[in-house]
């Protein structure tokens, strides 16, 4: 699901440690009544790879195409509660599912009188269509077919109501049904009703693969031209796409629910923090999601920004850490981990490459998930206890040049970080300042976002700083599980605990909250024991914005904000 069952894993470290999930202040101080109309210029970092909510692995696309609580120009199933951050209310769906006894079968009732922005009508039969379309071998639909690895069966049962039967029971089946299935349009992908013509479990089966239809479907889907200009039953309707500059949104007039108040949504393409910063004060945009530490402390003071602007922080479920590989010599002794933990001082890292913006993270399990085990305590700064740690684990100087070596092999390894992630340029010279001292040897390289996915992916790096948003409802079964380090999967580290592995297997089945949580409680321990990851911190966000905006809120739940509720209350330009 969106903050769940399928986590977004983050190439810059970017921001959790909250009581709840709803609006948590930051407005421009109006107590106008709403107004339509008028527009607001959003600063966007990149460009998404593509606006298609099947195959996308963008963030930026997510933002654009669901927005905060599951509806833009696309839908989900539901959209998301903004006080719980779970998607329970009523969306392309009436409601939230019927669920069998056995936690297998889930039927939804699908919503009548939506129309797609092209004015064809929407139906049960184009949830279908987006299922079966996803399952496809040659769709890049991979992380969707992951997180529906166990769905046997999909179904139109009744007049706009279809049902899911799951191979297995899962907690959060329900959840990841209601906010993964984003439909696209039957009509514009398979006008020729390629899909009619085999069964769910025709395309699932292994033999799939090698049928030259659903091939050519398949790649006729990844490239059809409605994934840069894509048909949605949202709010707001695509207008344009300009790569590298901007992407435009116009509100829906025919909308089925509440329509947003703002007539168009303008993301301008700016990927360079300090020219991002310089477009808000000229006036070239309305609002920039993230300031670096330095620009919202000593770059947006002064009576005259605050004449015209507003800061604000908000956090969300994200976390900044150290993977370390555990295929890897020097890492494979959970002593020597605990040691490389102790020899970062994270609260330095804290104030001096944050500037104070964060809390040091002590669990995978951010501070305000319901799972979130208190008793855990972060490891201390303690260089000494440090080297007694890795005496003990037989990495010793034996030839007295200045580097811990074991069994011939010296500790030098390379630490990777991707080129966005702008906090690893203060971060990786404290890194190999602290090794140094303890007698480990530390390179350092920065990869382009896309080398640098691929490389953690295919497990060829010895360690790398990157960090992940996911949800305060959190399942670690895809970051951790040993399974999950297999075929590309997201644990690119290498983890491999049975007893953790058995926590997490069982924590899937376990629909009591109150015993899941006490597995959870027990798995973090043994994360804490082992430390396959340093986690380094809970970061928070900054966010600045032109006065002309109102009811500017921030919530808990990626990317902290929801454009369709705000509103200028003078017009502050034409369309």
């Amino acid at each position: 699901m969106k903050d769940g069952a399928r986590l977004l894993l983050f190439l810059a470290i970017v921001v959790p440690a909250c009581s709840s999930a709803g609006p948590v202040g930051g407005n421009s101080g109006s107590s106008t009544l709403p107004v339509p109309g008028d527009y607001a210029i959003v600063r966007l970092e990149a460009d998404p790879d593509l606006l298609n909510p099947t195959i996308t692995t963008s963030a930026a696309s997510n933002y654009i195409l669901v927005g905060a609580l599951g509806f833009m120009i696309s839908e989900q199933l539901l959209h998301y509660d903004p006080r719980t951050g779970k998607p329970t209310e009523p969306g392309l769906a009436m409601s939230y599912p019927e669920i069998s006894q056995d936690h297998r079968v889930y039927t939804f009732s699908i919503r009548d009188g939506v129309r797609w922005h092209d004015g064809h009508p929407f139906s049960a039969e184009d949830v279908l269509f987006t299922v079966k379309a996803a399952m496809v071998p040659s769709v890049d639909a991979g992380a969707f077919r992951s997180s529906f690895a166990s769905l046997a069966s999909v179904e139109i049962t009744g007049r706009n109501q279809i049902r899911f039967r799951m191979a297995e029971p899962y907690w959060l089946n329900d959840a990841a049904l209601a906010s993964d299935i984003v439909p696209v349009p039957k009509h514009v992908y398979d006008p020729q009703r390629i899909l009619d013509h085999y069964t769910f479990e025709q395309i699932r089966d292994p033999k799939a693969v090698n049928d030259p239809v659903l091939k050519k479907f398949g790649e006729d889907f990844n490239n059809n031209p409605a994934n840069r200009a894509p048909v949605g039953t949202g709010p707001y309707k695509f207008e344009k796409w300009q790569t590298g500059q901007e992407i435009v949104v116009r509100r829906n007039e025919d909308y089925w629910g509440q329509r947003p108040h703002l007539e168009k949504i303008i993301y301008k393409i700016i990927p360079d923090s300090t020219t991002a910063l310089a477009a808000l004060k000229s006036g070239e945009i309305d609002f920039i999601p993230r300031l670096l530490p330095l620009q919202f402390q000593e770059q947006t003071s002064g009576p005259a920004f605050q004449e015209h602007f507003v800061k604000a922080t908000y956090q969300i479920p994200q976390l900044a850490y150290i993977g370390w590989n555990e295929a890897r010599p020097y890492f494979a002794d959970k002593r020597v981990r605990q040691a490389l933990t102790m020899l970062i001082d994270r609260a330095k890292v804290i104030e001096t490459v944050r500037r104070g913006m964060g809390s040091m993270a002590a669990s995978p399990f951010v501070p305000a998930s319901p799972d979130f085990n208190p008793m855990i305590t972060p490891l201390p700064y303690d260089p000494k206890h440090a080297a007694v740690l890795m005496d003990e684990a037989g990495w010793i100087d034996h030839n007295g040049n200045g580097i811990r070596d074991k069994d011939g092999v010296e500790f030098k390894f390379e630490i990777l970080a991707a080129s966005s992630n702008t906090a690893a340029v203060a971060l990786l010279p404290i890194l190999q300042d602290e090794f140094g001292k303890a007698g480990i040897s530390v390179t350092a390289r920065r990869l382009d976002a896309a080398v640098f996915q691929s490389t953690l992916r295919d497990q060829r790096a010895d360690a790398a700083i990157d960090g992940w948003v996911s949800s305060l409802v959190f399942d670690p079964y895809q970051l951790f599980h040993s399974s999950s380090a297999r075929n590309r999967g997201s644990n690119y580290y290498n983890f491999r605990n049975p007893t953790a592995d058995h926590i997490m297997e069982q924590a899937r089945v376990e629909f009591d909250a109150e015993k899941r949580k006490q597995l959870y409680w027990r798995f973090q321990d043994i994360f804490h024991d082992e430390q396959p990851y340093t986690l380094l911190y809970y970061p928070e966000n900054a966010a600045a914005y032109h006065k002309r905006l109102q009811n500017v809120q921030f919530l808990h739940v990626r990317p902290g904000y929801d454009i369709t509720q705000w509103w200028v209350s003078t017009f502050g330009g034409g369309l």
